[in-house]
């Protein structure tokens, strides 16, 4: 994965300097971090949700399902400039404009040689379309999958143990697989609580109030 240049903060968000990136997950810095969550209304009314499965070798949370697209904002961005992270990672042409911010949290991810220490800068857009026709960055994404947001709240609040998946997996050569798979609750990303119930609440209330 490549490595950059990224602005550095004490725990109460003042700015100190910039770093590595690989330096600020060494030594615990902490820095800010571009969530988007990309969902929809199906045509029967419910709210679709998308979910990116990380690649095998990533260094935190490999191979979780997780937000649809995300990253880290370089020295010097504006937060919202993270959105680019919507084309690179899933080839999705979003303005930014299109993004709505929903709030910024604080996360602590402590494993071996990492310390991830993030502001993150919660957004989410209105998409329109399929996973299927995502183009997958290669160093980031495996997969790409939509899941009803309402069944998915329930997976994550411990009231069902899986739900179904749609959409596609990238294989090795670069070509797709459609894919129709089980999800549980161990297979995603292990945000906080917190985290999943504010952004899903808040999703969920925004795609509800779309025409």
């Amino acid at each position: 994965m490549a490595d950059e240049l990224i602005d550095i903060f004490d725990e109460d968000m003042n700015f100190l300097g910039t770093a590595m990136k690989s330096q600020a997950h060494r030594e615990g810095l902490w820095h800010k971090t571009f969530h988007c969550w990309l969902a929809q209304k199906s045509e029967d009314g419910k709210t679709m949700l998308w979910l990116q499965q990380r690649n095998i070798d990533k260094d935190i949370f490999p191979n979780k399902l997780d937000i649809s697209a995300a990253g880290h904002i370089r020295a010097g961005e504006e937060v919202k400039d993270g959105y680019r992270e919507i084309k690179e990672e899933l080839g999705l042409k979003l303005a930014k404009e299109d993004i709505i911010k929903l709030f910024t949290s604080k996360e602590i991810y402590e494993s071996g040689n990492i310390k991830n220490h993030e502001f993150q800068m919660v957004y989410m857009a209105i998409v329109d379309g399929s996973p299927y026709k995502a183009v997958l960055q290669p160093e980031e994404v495996a997969g790409l999958y939509e899941v009803d947001i309402d069944e998915f709240i329930d997976l994550m609040n411990g009231k069902l143990t899986s739900i179904e998946a749609k959409g596609v997996k990238r294989n090795g050569d670069s070509t797709y697989t459609l894919e129709y798979r089980k999800v549980s609750k161990d297979d995603v990303a292990p945000h906080s609580s917190d985290y999943y119930k504010k952004a899903l609440d808040m999703i969920k209330r925004y795609v509800n109030n779309q025409k």
